[in-house]
């Protein structure tokens, strides 16, 4: 296959239709809900999955290939990250590929967690560069997609309150106090359809109870300060720095103090309204002018026979979940059928494509950074 984009025949329109994604099922540190569970409608195989990653080229683990995502295409499967390898251009843009090489450049993650996660930060690109050898570091932002009607007053965990310093928090690490730990971070109760974004740095964690969408740069790099887990079992002390070591741990901890409200208007991000007519909507949940990462819209078609084209701008490709309803998605070399989780990748090489519904359909497409 000639890497140049220029095949010729059958074999180049692949290219230009949508391609089904394979569901990601990942188990991580803590146990998974039953949220993620509904969503999908897979069947309770006894240990629930606490993640689903969507259009990942990343690995959850040093060896294998677990965390990476597969292509359903004509009956085989295929992983995304070797296809882009073969034929970056096609499927990134020439643009993308020239800025960010055969990465993607963003990841998409489902979380559901039946405990809250442990408390942590994210790098920024020179302390992931510096410490492990990344190009990218890690600013995530989440969008709230349903809680869990068990749990009282869903919430997540961010910023530290002020008195909190480097010399006090390594001592709170050190001791494992999770309890103070915990409480050096501000609460915040959360709503279904909230978009938080948690810059790289951020103390943060996200309680138990809800269906979160992430959004994030391309690592899996978390520094934590908690090892014991709610449920008091104890992980490795490697599981708090990955070897790194407590100080370049620290390092990672942004310990500037903002007050509550700062911190509040800092991370809950105001959806901004593009289209509104009683049959379709669509919203900016994350634009360039929250971050440059990467981008999240909401669209929601209601009404027989609705249809909606649209054009790629600045070509690259997007990333599409569909979060209710039912319908399908059309390009000239292909559809497929949509419903309730299906997870697709529109490649550059499709330049118009075009949402259709006899019933209702909601859906977010997820953009890589912005060049």
């Amino acid at each position: 296959m000639r890497r140049d984009g220029k095949e010729n025949g059958l074999e180049a329109k692949i290219y230009e239709k949508p391609w089904r994604l394979k569901t990601n099922k990942i188990q991580y540190l803590i146990k998974g809900g039953e949220l993620l569970k509904r969503f999908f409608g897979y069947e309770d195989e006894g240990n629930l999955c606490s993640q689903v990653w969507i259009a990942s080229t990343v690995t959850s683990s040093v060896n294998g290939n677990e965390g990476l995502s597969q292509v359903e295409l004509d009956g085989d499967c295929r992983y995304l990250k070797d296809m882009i390898e073969e034929q970056p251009v096609q499927i990134l843009g020439e643009n993308h590929v020239e800025r960010f090489g055969s990465s993607a450049g963003v990841l998409i993650k489902m979380l559901n967690s039946c405990d809250r996660l442990l408390v942590q930060a994210h790098p920024d690109q020179e302390k992931a560069k510096r410490y492990f050898h990344s190009d990218y570091g890690k600013t995530e932002s989440w969008y709230v997609l349903d809680l869990d009607e068990n749990v009282e007053s869903p919430c997540i965990y961010a910023g530290f309150k002020p008195g909190v310093d480097r010399e006090s928090f390594r001592r709170l690490i050190e001791i494992q106090d999770t309890e103070k730990i915990l409480d050096c971070l501000y609460r915040f109760e959360i709503q279904k359809g909230q978009v938080i974004l948690i810059p790289a740095g951020l103390p943060h964690t996200l309680g138990a109870g809800s269906l979160m969408i992430e959004i994030q740069e391309p690592v899996d790099i978390t520094l934590r300060a908690e090892r014991i887990r709610p449920d008091g079992s104890e992980l490795p002390e490697e599981s708090l720095h990955s070897g790194i070591g407590l100080e370049a741990l620290l390092d990672c901890f942004d310990f500037t103090i903002r007050s509550e409200e700062e911190t509040r208007k800092r991370i809950f991000i105001s959806p901004r309204i593009l289209r509104e007519d009683g049959k379709i909507s669509e919203e900016v949940l994350i634009g360039p002018d929250t971050t440059t990462c990467f981008g999240m819209n909401r669209i929601r078609m209601n009404g027989m026979g609705e249809t909606r084209t649209y054009e790629k701008e600045n070509g690259a490709f997007t990333i599409v979940l569909v979060t209710d309803g039912c319908g399908r998605i059309v390009t000239d070399a292909g559809e497929e059928a949509l419903l309730k989780g299906t997870e697709i990748w529109i490649p550059n090489g499709v330049k118009t494509y075009r949402y259709e519904t006899e019933n209702s359909l909601e859906i977010v497409e997820c953009y890589p950074p912005q060049i």
